[in-house]
C-alpha cells in the first residue's frame, strides 16, 4: 500500500461515511469510495447484511447502492445472493484512459469559446485549493476539487451526452492515484495551469492537446497503482469476469 493511503478495512469494521445527502446517496458514496480505495478486497463475497454492517447503515439503502454500483461496473453479481468487487487489469485501465483522452480533449475544444471570466476565476481558485490540500493528503477533498475543476471545463461544452459519458467513466477510476504516487500531485497541477493558459489565449485545440497529454501522463501512474494492488496471479485477467 502506498504511503499515506488508508489502511484497508478488516473483517466487518465500519467504514466512515459522510454525514450528508440521502441515505441511499450516502451508501453509494461510501461503498464506491471503499471499493476504489481498496478497503474492500477484490473477489471477497459480500452480502447486503455484511455491507450494511461495514457502512453502519440499514439494508434498504445498501441494496440501492449495490444496484447502482453493479450498473457502474464496480460490483459483479455472484451466486447465492452475494456480490464482489470487479477486478480491473492494467489493460482495463489503459482502455479507460484511451476513451477518457478522446472524450475529454474533445469536450475541452468545444468548451474553449464558452468559458467565462467567472469560470476562469473559479478554476484558478480550485487549483490553488488543490495545491494547498495536497501536502495534507486529504484525498476526498482533493478528489472533489479535481472533479469540479475538470467538469467545470467540460460542462462549458454544452453537450449533455458527452458530459454524461465522461462522468460515467470517472466513476470507475481510483482517483487517489493523482495524489498518492510521488510527484504526481505537483505534475498534475502544473498541467492544469498550462491547460488554463491555453484556454485564456483562446487556443481551444492547444488546450485539447494539453488535456490529452495530461490524461496520458496520468495513465502510467494509474497502471503502476493498479499493478501494485493486484495480486501477481491475477494480472493477466481482463474483462471476462465483469
Amino acid at each position: 500500500m502506498p504511503p499515506g493511503h488508508p489502511t484497508p478495512a478488516t473483517d466487518d469494521a465500519p467504514i466512515a461515511a459522510p454525514e450528508h445527502q440521502t441515505k441511499t446517496a450516502l451508501a453509494i458514496q461510501a461503498l464506491r469510495g471503499a471499493i476504489l480505495r481498496g478497503d474492500v478486497a477484490a473477489d471477497a463475497p459480500l452480502t447486503v447484511g455484511r455491507i450494511a454492517r461495514m457502512l453502519g447503515m440499514s439494508p434498504t439503502p445498501v441494496r440501492e447502492a449495490i444496484r447502482t454500483l453493479q450498473a457502474e461496473g464496480l460490483l459483479r453479481h455472484e451466486p447465492h445472493h452475494t456480490v464482489s468487487v470487479a477486478r480491473f487489469s492494467a489493460k482495463d485501465i489503459r482502455d479507460l484512459f484511451v476513451m477518457r483522452a478522446d472524450l475529454e480533449s474533445r469536450a475541452t475544444a468545444l468548451a474553449a469559446p464558452h468559458i467565462s471570466a467567472a469560470d476562469f476565476a473559479r478554476l484558478d481558485d480550485l487549483n490553488r485549493q488543490m495545491r494547498a490540500a495536497a501536502p495534507h493528503e486529504d484525498f476526498d477533498r482533493l478528489n472533489r476539487l479535481n472533479a469540479e475543476w475538470h467538469l467545470l471545463i467540460y460542462g462549458a461544452a454544452d453537450n449533455r451526452i458527452l458530459l454524461d459519458v465522461i462522468q460515467h467513466l470517472w466513476k470507475r477510476f481510483v482517483w487517489e492515484v493523482n495524489w498518492i504516487l510521488p510527484g504526481r500531485a505537483a505534475t498534475s497541477l502544473d498541467e492544469h495551469a498550462a491547460i488554463l493558459a491555453a484556454l485564456r489565449r483562446g487556443d481551444g485545440e492547444g488546450a485539447a492537446a494539453l488535456v490529452r497529454a495530461h490524461i496520458q501522463s496520468g495513465e502510467e501512474y494509474a497502471v503502476e497503482y493498479i499493478t501494485r494492488r493486484t495480486p501477481q496471479s491475477a494480472r493477466g485477467d481482463t474483462h471476462d469476469d465483469q
